[in-house]
């Protein structure tokens, strides 16, 4: 007799918690995440999309340790992890990039953010090599879990306002994007407790798997450093204003006006999005980095602006 198995829904913290550091919304008042904080606070969530080459769905011998430089199918992979959720444009942009990376042999994750207020401007997003023999474990994984075919959808009627976890599969050319429930596991009544194939506890028990690639994978994983990114998505904001901390001006780091800066967002008050790489990209992280959440940004036109950024992972969409 196999595994009797009764579906449940476990509560996941969804990134909202009030305790993180962050900038205070404009549409509210209320504190935005911090882009790289909820990684240690989300109990059962995060989302992966994987980009493989052809031959990283088969599960061939592989080195024992990982490789620094990875070869064959390896080149190429990628994972993102995201979830969406309705929530409007402003209170959604911290949280709406993933969550973890696989791109071209590097697992990206976030790391510890340092616990001080206000916190730094920017996430600690960190990269580490995987081997050949990782990838084809996530791959095989998710094969196990019938999440690369059969259906795509394992939302299983998810609830108003809910968060929806999704996997974008990319294999060969040809995209396969899975969405479900991130929060779905099942209740173990009888071992083993292997939920079903192409089942939604089975979606979660992959989701809660890849989560957490550095326990899982660890053998698989070269030295941690900081990871390297070629994109940073920034929104304008009203500055945060605090009675108890001194105010900390800094010169914007771009040309031009800040009131001209990327695309407006309606709102009270609009806001601004945009995306700096390129030639613009050093100069920008050479200040961002050593601002904070709190630190007011000003222009030739005497504009005063806060600011919200993150790095974009490879193959985000812009999200302005």
């Amino acid at each position: 007799m196999g595994p009797a198995l009764v579906p449940a829904r476990v509560h996941a913290d969804n990134g909202n918690l009030a305790a993180r550091t962050g900038v205070r919304s404009p549409e509210g008042g209320y504190p935005l995440p911090h882009p790289g904080a909820h990684q240690m606070r989300r109990l059962a969530s995060l989302v992966s999309i994987l980009v493989l080459s052809g031959g990283c769905a088969s599960a061939a011998a592989s080195p024992s340790g990982p490789s620094p430089s990875p070869a064959g199918p390896t080149v190429g992979f990628a994972l993102r992890a995201w979830t969406s959720q309705a929530l409007p444009p402003v209170g959604r942009f911290p949280n709406a990039g993933p969550s973890v990376a696989i791109d071209q042999g590097r697992l990206i994750t976030y790391g510890p953010q340092i616990d001080i207020f206000p916190g730094p401007l920017l996430p600690n997003l960190q990269q580490r090599p995987i081997s050949r023999a990782g990838i084809d474990a996530v791959v095989a994984a998710a094969r196990a879990a019938g999440l690369l075919d059969g259906p795509t959808d394992f939302t299983d009627n998810l609830p108003p306002g809910s968060q929806t976890a999704h996997l974008l599969f990319v294999i060969a050319g040809v995209e396969r994007e899975v969405v479900g429930d991130p929060t779905r596991m099942i209740v173990c009544v009888r071992a083993p407790c292997v939920a079903p194939p192409g089942t939604p506890e089975a979606f979660g028990a992959f989701w809660a798997q890849v989560q957490d690639i550095p326990t899982w994978l660890r053998g698989e994983l070269g030295n941690e450093a900081p990871a390297t990114f070629d994109r940073l998505a920034v929104l304008l904001t009203e500055p945060m204003l605090d009675a108890t901390l001194p105010p900390s001006v800094v010169a914007w780091p771009l040309a031009g006006p800040m009131a001209k800066f990327g695309d407006e967002w309606p709102g009270s008050p609009p806001v601004r999005c945009g995306v700096i790489g390129g030639p613009d990209l050093a100069p920008a992280l050479a200040v961002f980095k050593s601002a904070n959440q709190y630190t007011r940004w000003t222009d030739e036109a005497h504009a005063l602006y806060g600011v919200v950024a993150r790095p974009l992972f490879p193959g985000e969409p812009d999200p302005c």
